[in-house]
């Protein structure tokens, strides 16, 4: 048979330098052209999860607003000296009246 005749095909090493760097100009550039889509998903993710955090800080300053506000309010300062510090109201003889000038 005249295949097994025949002559083994010999790799000279200026074959294997001219594959291996046209492999690695191929895959480098396909990395340059995937990456900037990669890059823009991953900051559009990025960028929603910023939104998010900002409404999320947004509700909360409300209702630490609020919160704020009930806290000042005169009728829970009132309500907090009576009960929890014990503080009763003056009587009328303790009452001072200072007149102004």
């Amino acid at each position: 048979m005249p295949t097994f005749e025949r002559e083994k095909a010999r790799l000279n090493r200026s074959a294997i330098a001219v594959w291996s760097i046209a492999g690695i100009v191929f895959l480098l550039s396909s990395l340059s052209y995937i990456y900037p889509s990669i890059r823009a998903t991953s900051l559009m993710y990025e960028y929603s999860h910023r939104v998010k955090r900002l409404d999320d800080l947004k509700e909360l300053n409300k209702k630490l607003t609020l919160e704020a506000a009930a806290l000042r309010s005169y009728d829970y300062i009132e309500g907090r000296a009576v009960t929890d510090l014990g503080f009763v109201f003056p009587k009328q003889e303790q009452v001072v009246i200072i007149a102004k000038k």
